[in-house]
């Protein structure tokens, strides 16, 4: 007896392979977890997908408005194969996970993963031709299929930090800007504050722990007393940490992860989303990536671009104060910055710099500005910044 064939008659060789090691009886996952789709199916699961696309607001929450076209377009002709089983839910019961795999005409050479049926194609995980690469590629988004402790926030090895915008220029208050990613839909949905160095959540909230987390939301959003506001969530799949901040109403997203192997997504990205923030790892998970890709921003050698840039001294300040609030806590960045504004020759230019370091409360770099400064506007304003 042969090996059993899948239905889709324009697939390429390696696709029986695959089928026959790993699809499990009609309906029932295979060993790799996947539950292959039948043909109608196949069918009732792409025109579902295309009318949630189509729509606006569903595809606004996943991309910003320049892409929407370009994915559109890519879901034409592409063809739903296998999906995860049974839905399962984010920790609060809020969001359906329902990762997809699915099979593009126009990228034929591999399948490729959406961890949610409705992510459009630019977020697809490459996931190979064989049962190991399908594996690998949704390995480090199965935290929610298994009974594993999800990992330590501050053990996660990796941390980008991105330049968001301003409250401000964001039209809308801190509050307003962490719903906005709460709502985003790669992000779980319990959030918590700087009261907390680790995730104060259960890993799986069941019973009264589930029922009560709207009770203990406040408590767990709660602020360290002298910390810049900032509000963490998981990812979508569990593996990540998201931190949302605002320093001085300068917003910063800050994603720490654990890399992961797969082939990255970010050329594709990169092509369709020009406000995409420069420089971003090509081993940040993808449920983390699909969040970064809701927003245009940049990284602290970016702004500090900007802010050696003459042709930028107008926005010198704002540009200032968002490299101080992207830089975070790394000292040896935050005294380049205060050293490239400390130097200036335009004692305007100087005044903003120590404003910057007394935001930063740099009491050292004061001092020696205080030493060396002639202007006695200047003068004045570091005497008033070094006041207990």
């Amino acid at each position: 007896m042969g090996l059993p064939s899948h239905w889709w008659k324009d697939q390429k060789p390696f696709l029986d392979a695959l089928f026959a090691e790993t699809a499990g009886d009609s309906g029932q996952p295979g060993k790799s977890g996947w539950v292959w789709l039948s043909e109608q199916q196949s069918r009732e699961a792409s025109e579902r997908i295309r009318s949630a696309e189509e729509s606006e607001a569903p595809l606004g929450a996943w991309m910003p408005p320049e892409a929407h076209e370009a994915c559109v377009e890519m879901l034409e002709g592409v063809v739903p194969l296998a999906t995860r089983g049974d839905l399962r839910a984010d920790r609060w019961m809020r969001k359906i996970h329902n990762p997809m795999l699915f099979a593009d005409p126009a990228r034929p050479d591999q399948l490729w993963i959406a961890l949610h049926e409705s992510a459009p194609p630019p977020l697809w995980i490459p996931a190979g031709t064989t049962a190991d690469s399908l594996a690998a590629a949704f390995a480090p988004y199965a935290w929610p299929e298994t009974q594993d402790p999800l990992p330590s926030v501050v053990g996660l090895s990796r941390s980008v930090r991105i330049f968001i915008g301003t409250e401000t220029g964001m039209g809308a208050d801190f509050d307003t800007i962490v719903r906005f990613f709460q709502g985003m839909p790669m992000t779980d949905s319990l959030p918590w504050g700087t009261r907390f160095s680790e995730d104060p959540w259960p890993d799986r909230p069941t019973g009264i722990a589930l029922i009560g987390a709207g009770y203990r939301m406040a408590e767990n959003m709660a602020q360290a007393e002298g910390a810049v506001p900032s509000i963490t969530m998981r990812s979508r799949r569990l593996g990540a940490a998201l931190s949302v901040s605002s320093m001085e109403q300068f917003c910063v997203l800050e994603v720490r992860y654990t890399p992961v192997a797969h082939e990255s997504i970010l050329p594709l990205l990169t092509q369709l989303l020009p406000g995409l923030p420069k420089g971003l790892p090509s081993d940040m998970p993808v449920d983390a990536l699909a969040v970064v890709a809701r927003c245009r921003g940049y990284q602290a050698d970016a702004l500090l671009e900007f802010v050696r840039d003459p042709e930028e001294v107008s926005s010198l300040g704002y540009h200032a104060m968002g490299c101080l609030a992207v830089m975070g806590d790394d000292g040896a960045a935050v005294r380049t910055l205060l050293a490239e504004l400390g130097g200036r020759d335009d004692p305007r230019q100087r005044s903003l710099g120590y404003h910057v370091a007394s935001v930063a409360r740099h009491k050292r770099f004061l001092h020696e500005a205080l030493l060396r400064e002639t202007d006695e506007s200047n003068v004045q304003t570091l005497k008033n910044a070094l006041r207990p």
